[in-house]
């Protein structure tokens, strides 16, 4: 039986999303045995893309992930204002180089793939936990067909409906905002859509936006505050119901989907649980501390957290140290992100003289103050 004081050799994660594979790459690098149960027994059928920041993705590129495969670098984030009208580009690829490594537009799905690939066959698909338990000696998982699993430790990363989270928090619940929308990735590239630019559309109501992932791809979003999906309603007739007039390139974008390649996601977040952790079972990711959809921000705190967790787990602390040191290093970072996509979803889709005031702000920044904008998203601070 493990002590509390001895090293962790062994590392059950629930869950085979972004945090968890990330975590079991970092593990394996140093030589620390794994198992990853993800309860599905296939992956999202439809892709989805995102932002990845240069911090996060240098943290893939360190544990060798292959970046190219899944995406392409970003150079400009183009906003346009609440009339469709071009207000600012951004250089984020020129700031995200300086520290380090490009920002990167990525297809999720291709990214996941890659993970898993790297996982091997420390992943085990179609594996559901059902409940964990844990003393401050082991901790043990049970799973849907009634086997019973013990580790060292127990991380979830089973995202932002954790099951694992019923452990440490039985009484919490997402925060829902009430907006919601579309994602797509299609296999073609609308006319007007440079190669490293992200065109975002800042408008009453809605926030949407399209860049290319390479490998001939390109995905776009829309989404809207005060959301609902109908049933009965065609996808697209919502967007276009909401969005009008709507802007070219969201349009072409329109025209080059299926109904059946758009995923709905809504909006919703979990802010300033008391605790991560209890024993020896953690959370990490949007087990932990789930944000709203904004610029990739909940991919790229799920990778951070990988990493430093790894590290502090390859350290060969006791378990209750690496678990309070952990949640102190990332817990703040966490809350600010969830903070930050808040506000920024409220300014990206305000409307009348708020969006007037915004749109006129972004016009006339500074140059260095532009500079120390796009230095915090791409760092992460």
């Amino acid at each position: 039986m493990a002590s509390s004081t001895l090293a962790v050799n062994k590392v059950a994660i629930i869950g085979g999303g972004i945090a968890g594979l990330t975590l079991a790459i970092a593990l394996k690098r140093q030589g620390i045995e794994v198992s990853v149960h993800e309860k599905y027994s296939h992956y999202q059928s439809h892709p989805t893309g995102f932002l990845i920041w240069s911090y996060a993705i240098k943290i893939l590129q360190d544990l060798g992930v292959p970046v190219d495969a899944f995406g392409a670098p970003l150079e400009v984030f183009r906003m346009h204002g609440r009339q469709g009208r071009f207000v600012v580009d951004m250089p984020i690829g020129e700031i995200s180089r300086l520290n380090g490594a490009d920002s990167y537009e990525v297809n999720r799905l291709r990214l996941s793939q890659t993970l898993a690939e790297m996982v091997g066959d420390d992943l085990r698909l179609g594996d559901e936990c059902v409940s964990v338990d844990s003393t401050p000696q082991q901790a043990m998982v049970t799973f849907a067909d009634g086997r019973r699993l013990q580790a060292d430790v127990v991380i979830a990363c089973d995202g932002a409906n954790s099951v694992v989270r019923q452990f440490l928090h039985p009484d919490v619940a997402l925060n829902m905002l009430g907006s919601g929308g579309w994602i797509a990735v299609i296999d073609q590239i609308p006319p007007g859509l440079p190669l490293g630019y992200q065109m975002d559309f800042w408008l009453p109501g809605c926030k949407a936006g399209v860049a290319q992932l390479g490998h001939g791809e390109t995905r776009w979003y829309a989404a809207f505050t005060e959301m609902q999906a109908s049933a009965t309603v065609s996808k697209k007739q919502q967007i276009l119901s909401r969005l009008n007039p709507i802007p070219d390139l969201i349009q072409h974008c329109l025209d080059l989907t299926n109904e059946d390649q758009m995923v709905y996601t809504q909006a919703g977040d979990l802010l300033a649980l008391s605790s991560w952790y209890r024993d020896r079972v953690l959370m990490i990711g949007d087990a932990a501390h789930a944000t709203s959809p904004y610029a990739g921000m909940g991919a790229c705190a799920a990778i951070a957290d990988a990493a430093a967790l790894a590290e502090l787990i390859g350290s060969g602390r006791p378990v209750p140290e690496i678990f309070e040191c952990f949640q102190q290093a990332r817990k703040p970072v966490a809350d600010a992100v969830i903070q930050d996509s808040r506000q920024s979803l409220d300014r990206s889709t305000s409307a009348g003289v708020r969006a007037w005031i915004r749109d006129l702000i972004f016009k006339n920044i500074p140059e260095p103050k532009m500079q120390e904008i796009v230095q915090a998203m791409v760092s992460g601070h």
